[in-house]
């Protein structure tokens, strides 16, 4: 998986356990895809460098959690499992029609997209 995508997903769901200033720059960084420079502004005129170090030790916090308590992984892994099982679904509506199956593959897709 890119990088960039993991800590996107590490910050969602660490995010609120790092500093504020890491949490923002971080946020900044990987969702609004802002430049350092513009990141600085945007905290009030700090420079890159100090832009630089707070991403650096957010990025070696989240994946310090992620390392001790494996939230993300489990999610991949969930996340994979469902599809799994809507593939199976969509096999087993080919073979019988069942509007009980319909239903599941329904619920199945609202599961996923909630992850």
């Amino acid at each position: 998986m890119e990088r960039s995508f993991d800590f996107v997903i590490l910050l969602d769901i660490y995010g609120e356990l790092l500093a504020k200033a890491q949490r923002e720059a971080m946020d900044m960084r990987y969702n609004a895809d802002l430049s350092l420079a513009e990141i600085a502004e945007e905290m009030g005129g700090i420079t890159r460098q100090s832009v630089a170090y707070s991403i650096r030790k957010g990025e070696q916090k989240l994946e310090e959690l992620e390392e001790k308590l494996g939230f993300a992984k489990r999610l991949r892994e969930l996340s994979g499992e469902l599809d799994t099982a809507r593939e199976l679904v969509e096999e087993m509506k080919q073979e019988h029609s069942d509007e009980r199956l319909d239903r599941l593959g329904v619920i199945l897709s609202e599961v996923r997209r909630g992850l």
